[in-house]
């Protein structure tokens, strides 16, 4: 699961910029939800995904010296934006299943998606993603509610493959 946002980075506002991201990180904490934050710029990432309790704890710092992060903006030297994806680790578990899932290992790859559920029970990629297992292993039933609860999420892109799937099941053999 990601939250994203853009921050617009002008040379001459940096500690502005810098204030909205750290602002965003402390709540995003304060949730609980994520635990990683992915910066990019054009579309890119410009660094490894970086813990959010060290970005906080970086940023925090630079009050007494320049932070890494605020270094790399700076020599961006133009406004810019920055696109920020907070991530949840249980989409680090979703994308183990996936790997789990595609070598054949089936059993496995569950555990992977319902371990990705018990840390984000809202997620709509592991509910998409152990839908279709489900599916695959013939059990419709189970198969039916996973991809209803994906669904729910309307405009994430598993969630919009999940209604599909839904309206495809509901619709073909009682083996699908």
């Amino acid at each position: 699961m990601h939250d994203r946002f853009r921050i617009e980075i002008d040379p001459g506002a940096i500690e502005e910029s810098m204030r909205q991201l750290r602002d965003r990180a402390l709540r995003a904490v304060d949730q609980g939800r994520y635990t990683k934050v992915r910066l990019k710029y054009k579309g890119k990432p410009v660094a490894p995904d970086i813990p959010l309790a060290a970005l906080i704890a970086m940023e925090g710092a630079s009050l007494l010296v320049t932070g890494p992060l605020q270094v790399l903006l700076l020599n961006l030297g133009v406004k810019a934006f920055i696109e920020v994806e907070f991530l949840h680790e249980a989409s680090e578990r979703v994308r183990e299943g996936v790997e789990l899932f595609t070598a054949g290992e089936a059993d496995a790859a569950e555990a992977k998606y319902r371990e990705a559920l018990s840390m984000n029970a809202e997620d709509p990629s592991a509910w998409y993603n152990l839908g279709v297992l489900l599916r695959i292993t013939g059990r419709r039933d189970e198969a039916l509610a996973a991809f209803e609860a994906a669904a729910k999420s309307s405009t994430h892109a598993d969630g919009v493959r999940a209604a599909e799937a839904l309206e495809k099941m509901r619709k073909g053999p009682r083996n699908l």
